[in-house]
């Protein structure tokens, strides 16, 4: 599913109405229109619920009052609120505004602290409060009276229903105005936007819903988007069906290089998540420190090699690399291994002879912060950083990734021509042409350790089966967050463990499939 920045969406808008010649009052009855039937379906009916709707002077606005006089002509009681005066409205809006008033429905127009007094009486005698003050517009805070009208509105006990975004909600970045509406519901017109599915924004849209406004495809087309949010229809159609008449080689070989002594079990786990991930043949390497005195169990399916270790850790020569080197498809590095010059050198060696797929994870980004290995690499490189990993490749802040997560996710991926899989409460997946995917489907059930040691695991099996980095760094995004949603369901979000994860993939795997997974099979 295609996302669009708010210059994206005003492109498709100009492109409807200057190239194809749709009138903007169209569009706008259309997404009053569609947007009701929209709320009828979430409230579960209009009839016998009371409105209040509050709505500003652009288009956002006009929207509102679509729908305010829709109400009016079924007889559903609606109280309306603007902060403009028809004249300082935009020209679709102000159409709108005569016509309601035509129809003898009289706006209450928000200018004094006494207004905000009626609204609040209004939306106590209200089921519903519908929010059209600001849409794709919004540049920085909402300040003054307007801020002191949506701090009213969110103190409402009625359901809070968005049009198209929530007040002071930035639609490209996510970034919340102070005050920002925090919506229940948001119903998002004609092409979803970005800042609904990524933090913070996502808070303040509550549960999105999609109206189709009758924007031609030509026009939805014509801005080009590069971002996509993750779908199961998406990952269907990037992962190729499984042919029954292949064996084990043709299904991959994945080394996994991992494991300290003091985290053992993050390799196994990454080894879990590899054979989940339907890899043909899975190899463990682990430093030969561990031989004898491994704490966790290895699945009896995974070939477990030791290398030559230093100090708790893995050490490997340039010929000890060479020779790994052609006999697997796909290398994972880095889960687990810790800090030490001797990690480095061997992850230095490794990069420097590998020229398959790899993906590197936890330690060895903190291995190549420092360094220009990445540009020395002809390796087909994923990296899985999480917040802090990114900042430390970036040499910036926590806090700058976690307001920047495509952006910083879409530049480094370019720079260096990796695969970025950006890890939080939403990943964010980019590849060196600029083409960001968004999975926007926290689970506080994942915020635990060994999660990011289970994603590398899966990205890396479906690599070695032989599908495009960008397409296996995805679909193992994506079925991390089926499967964590499976073992919420069941589970809970406070007892779940990644190790129980592992057990839902299977069946993340089959819904994406097509199967029929209900209990009853």
């Amino acid at each position: 599913m295609r996302l669009f920045t708010a210059e994206e969406m005003r492109a498709a808008d100009r492109h409807a109405i200057e190239k194809v010649g749709i009138p903007g009052t169209v569009l706008m009855e259309n997404a009053g229109i569609k947007s009701l039937l929209t709320i009828e379906k979430i409230l579960g009916g209009l009839k016998g619920k009371r409105f209040t709707i509050v709505c500003g002077r652009g288009n956002n606005g006009g929207d509102g009052l679509v729908i305010a006089r829709h109400l009016f002509n079924n007889d559903i009681p609606a109280h309306v609120f603007i902060t403009a005066t028809p004249e300082e409205m935009t020209p679709d809006a102000r159409i709108n505004c005569e016509i309601l008033l035509r129809t003898g429905v009289t706006p209450v127009l928000l200018k004094e602290s006494q207004d905000i007094d009626r609204l609040r009486i209004a939306m106590e005698f209200s089921e519903c409060l519908i929010d059209c003050l600001y849409g794709t517009g919004i540049k920085g805070d909402i300040q003054g009276f307007h801020a002191d009208v949506i701090r009213a509105m969110n103190d409402t006990r009625a359901t809070r229903i968005s049009i198209d975004l929530p007040s002071g909600l930035c639609a490209t970045t996510g970034r919340l105005s102070n005050p920002c509406f925090n919506a229940n519901y948001t119903v998002t017109l004609g092409v979803p936007k970005v800042g609904l599915f990524v933090l913070p924004g996502k808070r303040a849209a509550g549960e999105i819903w999609i109206a189709d406004i009758g924007l031609p495809a030509i026009s939805a087309a014509s801005p080009g988007s590069t971002h996509f949010l993750v779908t199961s229809g998406l990952v269907s159609a990037l992962l190729p069906q499984r042919d029954d008449c292949i064996h084990k080689g043709d299904a991959g070989k994945l080394l996994i290089m991992a494991g300290s002594e003091e985290y053992q079990g993050a390799g196994v786990m990454a080894s879990f998540g590899a054979h989940r991930a339907g890899t043909g043949i899975v190899t463990l390497a682990l430093p030969d420190c561990l031989q004898g005195r491994l704490c966790c169990q290895v699945l009896p399916e995974t070939i477990l090699q030791y290398l030559p270790s230093f100090e708790g850790g893995l050490s490997i020569s340039a010929e000890k690399c060479s020779e790994l080197a052609g006999r697997f498809r796909t290398i994972l590095a880095g889960p687990g291994w810790g800090r030490g010059a001797n990690r480095a050198t061997s992850l230095t060696n490794l990069l420097e002879c590998w020229n398959g797929v790899m993906v590197l994870d936890a330690d060895a980004l903190n291995m190549i912060a420092d360094t220009d290995l990445l540009a020395k690499s002809q390796a087909r490189i994923i990296i899985t950083p999480h917040l802090a990993e990114m900042a430390r490749l970036c040499q910036t802040t926590v806090a700058d990734v976690a307001e920047n997560q495509i952006e910083i996710a879409r530049k480094f991926a370019g720079k260096h021509r990796v695969t970025v899989v950006l890890k939080s409460a939403i990943t964010v997946i980019a590849d060196h042409r600029g083409v960001t995917y968004i999975c926007s489907r926290p689970n506080s059930g994942l915020a635990r350790g060994g999660s990011g040691d289970l994603l590398s695991g899966i990205i890396a099996g479906l690599a070695a089966t032989g599908i495009p980095e960008l397409h296996a760094a995805i679909a193992g995004v994506f079925l991390l967050a089926e499967a964590a949603d499976l073992a919420r369901a069941e589970l809970g979000a406070d007892a779940m463990s990644i190790s129980e994860v592992t057990s839902f993939i299977p069946k993340a795997f089959r819904s994406l499939r097509g199967d029929n997974v209900s209990e009853s099979r």
